[in-house]
Protein backbone atom coordinates (compact mmCIF):
# COMPACT_ATOMS: atom_id res chain seq x y z
CA UNK A 1 0.00 0.00 0.00
CA UNK A 2 2.63 2.43 1.30
CA UNK A 3 4.56 1.34 -2.09
CA UNK A 4 1.87 2.36 -4.21
CA UNK A 5 1.08 5.37 -2.78
CA UNK A 6 4.81 6.83 -3.19
CA UNK A 7 4.51 5.52 -6.65
CA UNK A 8 1.10 7.84 -7.13
CA UNK A 9 3.08 10.58 -5.40
CA UNK A 10 6.12 10.34 -7.88
CA UNK A 11 4.04 10.16 -10.60
CA UNK A 12 2.04 12.89 -10.03
CA UNK A 13 5.11 14.78 -8.95
CA UNK A 14 6.34 14.24 -13.20
CA UNK A 15 2.93 14.78 -14.51
CA UNK A 16 1.55 17.75 -13.18
CA UNK A 17 4.34 20.05 -14.20
CA UNK A 18 4.20 18.58 -17.54
CA UNK A 19 -0.15 18.46 -17.64
CA UNK A 20 0.38 22.40 -16.65
CA UNK A 21 2.79 23.35 -19.20
CA UNK A 22 0.68 22.30 -22.17
CA UNK A 23 -2.29 24.26 -20.18
CA UNK A 24 -0.24 27.09 -20.58
CA UNK A 25 0.52 26.60 -23.92
CA UNK A 26 -2.85 26.41 -25.42
CA UNK A 27 -3.96 29.30 -23.04
CA UNK A 28 -1.19 31.59 -24.11
CA UNK A 29 -2.69 34.93 -25.20
CA UNK A 30 -2.68 36.77 -28.06
CA UNK A 31 -3.52 40.01 -29.07
CA UNK A 32 -6.93 40.99 -31.31
CA UNK A 33 -6.74 42.54 -35.01
CA UNK A 34 -8.48 45.86 -34.43
CA UNK A 35 -9.42 45.79 -38.26
CA UNK A 36 -10.17 42.46 -38.42
CA UNK A 37 -11.74 41.34 -35.06
CA UNK A 38 -9.14 38.11 -34.83
CA UNK A 39 -6.89 36.82 -32.38
CA UNK A 40 -4.01 37.50 -33.61
CA UNK A 41 -2.78 33.73 -33.32
CA UNK A 42 -1.01 31.07 -35.49
CA UNK A 43 -3.36 31.14 -38.64
CA UNK A 44 -5.47 34.15 -38.39
CA UNK A 45 -3.92 35.78 -41.48
CA UNK A 46 -4.73 32.52 -43.38
CA UNK A 47 -8.41 32.64 -41.95
CA UNK A 48 -8.35 36.32 -42.74
CA UNK A 49 -7.83 36.10 -46.29
CA UNK A 50 -10.01 33.21 -46.65
CA UNK A 51 -13.20 34.80 -44.66
CA UNK A 52 -12.52 38.35 -45.23
CA UNK A 53 -13.00 38.16 -49.01
CA UNK A 54 -16.46 37.21 -48.97
CA UNK A 55 -17.49 38.72 -45.40
CA UNK A 56 -16.97 40.54 -42.56
CA UNK A 57 -14.97 38.71 -40.12
CA UNK A 58 -16.57 40.00 -37.18
CA UNK A 59 -19.09 37.23 -37.75
CA UNK A 60 -16.91 34.43 -36.88
CA UNK A 61 -17.21 34.47 -32.94
CA UNK A 62 -20.92 34.72 -33.55
CA UNK A 63 -20.73 31.68 -35.09
CA UNK A 64 -18.42 29.10 -33.01
CA UNK A 65 -18.19 25.45 -32.86
CA UNK A 66 -16.02 22.28 -32.87
CA UNK A 67 -13.91 21.48 -36.13
CA UNK A 68 -16.97 19.57 -37.08
CA UNK A 69 -19.06 22.41 -37.01
CA UNK A 70 -16.82 24.52 -38.83
CA UNK A 71 -15.93 21.86 -41.58
CA UNK A 72 -20.09 21.39 -42.16
CA UNK A 73 -20.00 25.68 -42.32
CA UNK A 74 -17.01 26.07 -45.30
CA UNK A 75 -18.68 23.26 -47.17
CA UNK A 76 -21.55 24.67 -46.97
CA UNK A 77 -20.08 27.85 -47.88
CA UNK A 78 -18.24 26.60 -51.08
CA UNK A 79 -21.52 23.98 -52.14
CA UNK A 80 -23.89 26.92 -51.80
CA UNK A 81 -22.86 30.40 -51.21
CA UNK A 82 -19.75 30.44 -54.05
CA UNK A 83 -16.50 30.11 -51.95
CA UNK A 84 -13.50 28.09 -53.86
CA UNK A 85 -12.04 24.83 -52.47
CA UNK A 86 -9.77 25.91 -49.62
CA UNK A 87 -7.35 23.40 -51.03
CA UNK A 88 -4.13 23.13 -49.12
CA UNK A 89 -5.86 25.75 -46.49
CA UNK A 90 -7.90 23.46 -45.00
CA UNK A 91 -6.41 22.58 -42.07
CA UNK A 92 -4.51 25.56 -41.32
CA UNK A 93 -8.25 27.54 -41.13
CA UNK A 94 -9.99 24.45 -38.89
CA UNK A 95 -7.20 24.58 -36.91
CA UNK A 96 -7.31 28.21 -36.14
CA UNK A 97 -11.17 27.93 -36.06
CA UNK A 98 -10.89 24.64 -33.99
CA UNK A 99 -8.55 26.04 -31.72
CA UNK A 100 -9.66 29.73 -30.78
CA UNK A 101 -13.35 30.24 -31.61
CA UNK A 102 -14.93 26.91 -30.13
CA UNK A 103 -17.97 26.90 -28.57
CA UNK A 104 -15.99 26.24 -24.95
CA UNK A 105 -14.03 29.20 -25.57
CA UNK A 106 -16.95 31.77 -25.57
CA UNK A 107 -15.88 34.44 -23.72
CA UNK A 108 -19.41 34.90 -21.44
CA UNK A 109 -18.25 38.49 -20.54
CA UNK A 110 -18.47 39.76 -24.46
CA UNK A 111 -21.93 36.97 -25.70
CA UNK A 112 -24.69 37.03 -23.34
CA UNK A 113 -25.14 33.21 -23.96
CA UNK A 114 -23.67 30.31 -25.96
CA UNK A 115 -25.44 29.90 -29.42
CA UNK A 116 -28.54 27.99 -29.75
CA UNK A 117 -28.56 23.90 -30.80
CA UNK A 118 -29.63 23.58 -34.40
CA UNK A 119 -33.26 21.17 -32.69
CA UNK A 120 -33.64 24.81 -31.12
CA UNK A 121 -32.89 27.27 -33.59
CA UNK A 122 -36.76 28.64 -35.25
CA UNK A 123 -37.33 27.36 -38.59
CA UNK A 124 -35.82 28.84 -41.93
CA UNK A 125 -38.15 30.56 -43.91
CA UNK A 126 -39.28 28.68 -46.94
CA UNK A 127 -38.61 29.42 -50.37
CA UNK A 128 -42.14 30.07 -52.72
CA UNK A 129 -42.33 28.06 -55.91
CA UNK A 130 -42.78 30.56 -58.75
CA UNK A 131 -46.44 29.64 -59.05
CA UNK A 132 -47.09 30.87 -55.73
CA UNK A 133 -45.00 34.32 -55.76
CA UNK A 134 -47.43 37.72 -55.96
CA UNK A 135 -46.45 40.00 -58.30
Amino acid sequence: MRKALFSIAVLSTILVPVVMAADTTQLKSYPVDPTTGLIMAPGWEVVKQQCNACHTSLIIPQNVGSREVWRDTIQWMIDTQGLWDLSDTWEPVLDYLETYYNETGIDMQIFRRKPLDADKMPPMPKKLSSANKEH
